[in-house]
C-alpha cells in the first residue's frame, strides 16, 4: 500500500474529512520528508503506509477529540520533522501554527516544507523552549501547545506549559505508558500552573497500535522562575 492509499484509508476509518487539497499537500510533505530523511535524522520509519499511519494519522488523532476555533494559535514544541504541527496545520488551515525547533538543519527543512507547499498559516522558529518560554509574544500566548516524541512528560511540561495561555491546553502525544507518565508528572504539572484533564487512549486505524493523548489545562500562571535555563529540566525534572 502506498502513502496516499494508506492515508485515505486511515482517514476514512477515523471518520476524518480534510479540507479540499489537504491530502495532496500531505503527499507533498511526505515526498519532502522521505527525500530529506536520506541525509538527515528525521524519521526511522521508511515504509510508506507506516509513515502515513504512525506519523500523519497519529498527528491527526487530536482532531477527533478537540475542536479548534478560527484564529487560535498552536505551538509545536520540539517540532523535529514537523509532526504533529504540519499535519494539524494542513488539516485546520484557519489555525495559526508555530513550529519551534532547536536544531538548525531541521529548521531549514521545515522552512522548505512551508515554502514549497505554500503553508501560509504555519511559521517556523529556530530556538530552544527554555529561551522562548520567557519571551514576550510566546510566554502564555498560545491556545494550544502540542509535543510528540520530545521528552518524558515530567520534563516536557516545563518546556510546554509556560507557552500556554490561561484557559489554554497542552497535549502530549504518548505511547501506551502515557498514564504512568502522567502520574509521574503530577507534581510538575501543578507547580507549573496546570491541571491534568485526562489521558485519552486511542488506537491507530491500520495496525491498531495503542497511543495516548495526555491533556493538561492551564489554570494558573506559570511561576516566573520557569522554564529554568537550558539543560536543567532534563537533569533535574520537577
Amino acid at each position: 500500500m502506498d502513502f496516499r492509499e494508506a492515508l485515505s484509508e486511515g482517514l476514512k476509518e477515523m471518520g476524518l474529512v480534510l479540507p479540499a487539497g489537504a491530502e495532496k499537500q500531505m503527499a507533498g510533505y511526505y515526498g519532502l520528508l522521505t527525500a530529506a530523511a536520506a541525509t538527515m535524522n528525521l524519521t526511522g520509519i521508511r515504509e510508506p503506509a507506516a509513515v502515513a499511519e504512525k506519523h500523519f494519522l497519529d498527528a491527526l488523532a487530536l482532531l477527533l477529540r478537540v475542536s479548534f476555533r478560527p484564529g487560535e494559535r498552536l505551538l509545536d514544541v520540539g517540532s523535529g520533522a514537523g509532526i504533529p504541527g504540519i499535519p494539524i496545520g494542513i488539516a485546520v488551515p484557519e489555525t495559526e501554527v508555530v513550529l519551534l525547533e532547536a536544531v538548525r538543519r531541521k529548521v531549514v527543512f521545515l522552512e522548505e516544507v512551508v515554502a514549497r507547499l505554500s503553508l501560509r498559516n504555519i511559521a517556523v522558529v529556530w530556538g530552544r523552549a527554555e529561551e522562548y518560554g520567557r519571551r514576550e509574544g510566546y510566554r502564555e500566548a498560545f491556545d494550544w501547545v502540542v509535543a510528540r516524541a520530545v521528552a518524558p512528560l515530567r520534563e516536557l511540561v516545563e518546556y510546554a506549559l509556560p507557552f500556554v495561555r490561561l484557559g489554554g491546553r497542552f497535549v502530549a502525544y504518548k505511547g501506551p505508558k502515557g498514564e504512568e507518565e502522567a502520574k509521574a508528572a503530577a507534581r510538575a504539572i501543578t507547580v507549573l500552573g496546570g491541571v491534568l484533564q485526562g489521558v485519552e487512549e486511542y488506537r491507530l486505524p491500520l495496525r491498531e497500535d495503542r497511543r495516548c493523548l495526555v491533556v493538561v489545562s492551564k489554570e494558573g500562571p506559570t511561576p516566573l522562575r520557569y522554564p529554568r535555563r537550558a539543560g536543567v529540566p532534563r537533569k533535574k525534572p520537577l
